[in-house]
């Protein structure tokens, strides 16, 4: 089904491309409908790609062509339906969608309904939504249903049969279940339509400045994340690579010069090389330094396999008293004294190598392997040492999760080899996004970026989950600076008080919330926002005018607060030069990032910390 505004911009491409042929760019379409941003036309490209309307052109400035139109079909809409508590259900038929038949399947009769309410969010039904719904008076267990109960009451829900009752499930966690003896199916939902423009997160600002736009097609929920580099080694708040790459198509072209000045492990940056734009990466963790570079560098796989399969032979004939053991604080407590061994038996057969490169890319595996092989709870991004008789039979295969690790990421290079684009590079930087980085003023065509989303000490440990593979791998002159990283991060260190001269609204108010439970908690937000502002300045100067800022942020919980983040992000930095064109609010559905952290010191006490993330979309002035 098209929406009037997605034909009228198929039309439009239409009827440009037979006066050009060529299609119209994202800010030409942008200028013909005035939409809000150039990432308003992005989406309207992408539902006419979805629906088949248009094909994706690779490698090329405009890269869509229209096709031939699909078998289209009617259906009626026969009215509301509600996804909260039920309302009467009625029939009226003023109104109809058009269609592709392939969308819906060929059996049974179809009819659409608009949606009212939240109760089915966690499903991907919103308000102002619209269902196409398969007539059927039937359902299997979990599927979303249209039920009529209690004498012509319709709901939206999902479908359970238990103990002889039906239970109508809403998909949101705050709303209870509905039961009955008896439920009336009158069909199945097969296809939403997403109502983009009538979206708005309940959350928007008070005077309306900034609005956040739920698009739920920033999710790509259940797509694969880790294709070429970009599964190489397991990382904290990974940048999914489908949202970089969407960023990046929409707000820079090919052969720009592209800046993350937040880099972590590269994921934006491998996006950029893939296709086709050149980059700097910025980061103060020394391992998301080593892991960005190796990911990066494209490597002739036919020698990276030759040198690893002399590496597998070497480390086989390495005796004991030919290694070095490492020399650094708690070493003992976190490995087991064999697995001490095999590791430095493994890493002298690397460091063996003399392709520099090679070796470099073949230690982010044994950075990996001593991970997996120390005594932590690899599922935990803070240091966390397994216990009691999950220790004691704690007996790691070193060589063979080595074997697995770089066995997959050579598979990932081969493919980013084949892929980069052979004319563009990446430059990275062990630097403070807060100051200069030597990067020129005014020479970067769009930067694209995905800050912490609060001082390492109270949710994502950078430094703690880096610390051991930093010790083994030689980051550190000193193996024991590992340890402070996270003291060296952005609000790594505490306002002495709670005295600033931020000018935001949105943060004055929630460190009065805050400040009100716990003073201290209060001084960490505000060192981070301080810091993150210095970041936002140094942005400023580096990009290009008229060109664009993209954040990936997220909103966390603090003593029961939400911060604005996104908010605050668009105060401060319209006061340093900036516009916000764009707030746009999308699920994290994979994000290697705690669901749930501790709100004080009560052992098990837990708060949320974000399920969602926001695109804050900055234009320099």
């Amino acid at each position: 089904m098209l929406t009037k505004k997605q034909t009228q911009v198929l039309d439009f491409i239409k009827a440009y491309m037979a006066k050009h042929s060529y299609a119209p760019s994202l800010e030409e379409i942008k200028k013909k409908f005035k939409l809000a941003s150039v990432s308003t036309s992005h989406y309207y490209i992408s539902k006419l790609q979805d629906a088949g309307f248009l094909n994706k052109e690779h490698n090329q400035p405009r890269a869509v062509s229209t096709v031939e139109a699909k078998q289209m079909i009617e259906i009626p809409i026969l009215g509301a339906i509600a996804a909260g508590q039920p309302i009467e259900a009625m029939e009226i038929s003023d109104e109809t969608i058009t269609i592709a038949k392939d969308e819906i399947g060929k059996q049974g009769k179809h009819y659409a309904l608009r949606v009212q309410g939240s109760s089915m969010i966690d499903e991907g039904i919103f308000d102002g939504d619209i269902v196409v719904i398969r007539k059927q008076e039937v359902a299997e267990n979990g599927q979303t249903v249209v039920a009529v109960i209690d004498d012509n009451q319709a709901t939206l829900k999902k479908l359970y049969r238990e103990n002889g009752k039906f239970r109508l499930q809403p998909a949101n966690p705050t709303l209870f279940p509905i039961y009955r003896d008896e439920v009336e199916v009158r069909g199945v939902v097969v296809k939403i339509i997403r109502n983009l423009e009538s979206q708005l997160d309940q959350g928007q600002s008070r005077d309306e400045k900034y609005v956040r736009k739920i698009d739920y097609s920033w999710d790509y929920r259940g797509e694969k994340t880790k294709s070429h580099t970009h599964g190489i080694h397991t990382y904290p708040a990974m940048f999914i690579p489908q949202v970089g790459r969407r960023l990046l198509e929409t707000y820079s072209k090919e052969g720009d010069t592209i800046c993350d000045i937040f880099c972590g492990s590269g994921s934006a940056l491998v996006e950029s090389r893939l296709i086709g734009r050149n980059a700097y990466g910025i980061d103060l963790n020394p391992l998301a330094i080593f892991l960005a570079k190796a990911k990066t560098t494209p490597i002739n796989p036919q020698k990276l396999t030759k040198e690893y399969i002399a590496l597998l032979s070497r480390v086989e004939k390495i005796k004991d008293n030919e290694i070095k053991r490492p020399d650094f604080k708690n070493i003992d407590f976190w490995f087991k004294d064999k697995v001490i061994v095999k590791l430095a038996k493994l890493k002298k057969a690397i460091r063996e190598i003399k392709d520099e490169t090679i070796q470099n890319f073949l230690m982010v595996a044994f950075s990996e392997t001593v991970r997996y092989s120390s005594n932590t709870k690899t599922g935990e991004f803070k240091l966390v040492r397994v216990k009691g008789e999950k220790l004691e039979k704690h007996d790691p295969d070193v060589l063979g999760i080595f074997r697995k690790n770089a066995e997959k990421n050579i598979a990932g290079m081969t493919a980013f080899y084949k892929d980069a684009k052979k004319d563009t590079w990446t430059k990275i930087i062990y630097g403070d996004s807060s100051k200069d980085s030597g990067i020129k003023a005014n020479s970067i065509d769009c930067i694209i970026t995905s800050p912490p989303y609060g001082d390492s000490r109270t949710t994502v440990a950078y430094g703690q989950f880096s610390r051991l593979s930093a010790q083994w791998i030689d980051v550190f002159d000193d193996p024991n600076d590992a340890s402070a990283v996270d003291n060296n991060l952005l609000g790594g260190r505490a306002s002495k008080n709670l005295t600033h001269i931020l000018s935001s609204d949105y943060l004055k108010e929630s460190l009065e919330k805050i400040a009100k439970q716990d003073e201290a908690r209060a001084r960490d937000v505000l060192s981070f926002n301080i810091g993150l502002n210095e970041c936002l300045k140094q942005a400023h100067r580096v990009l290009k005018p008229k060109k664009y800022f993209c954040l990936v942020v997220g909103n966390r919980l603090v003593k029961q607060v939400r911060i604005p983040t996104d908010f605050i992000i668009a105060e401060l930095a319209e006061k340093i030069g900036f516009t916000c064109e764009d707030i746009i609010v999308r699920n994290i559905p994979g994000k290697r990032m705690p669901i749930k952290n501790s709100p004080t010191n009560i052992v098990g006490a837990l708060e949320e910390t974000m399920n969602k993330e926001s695109i804050v979309v900055l234009r320099k002035n």
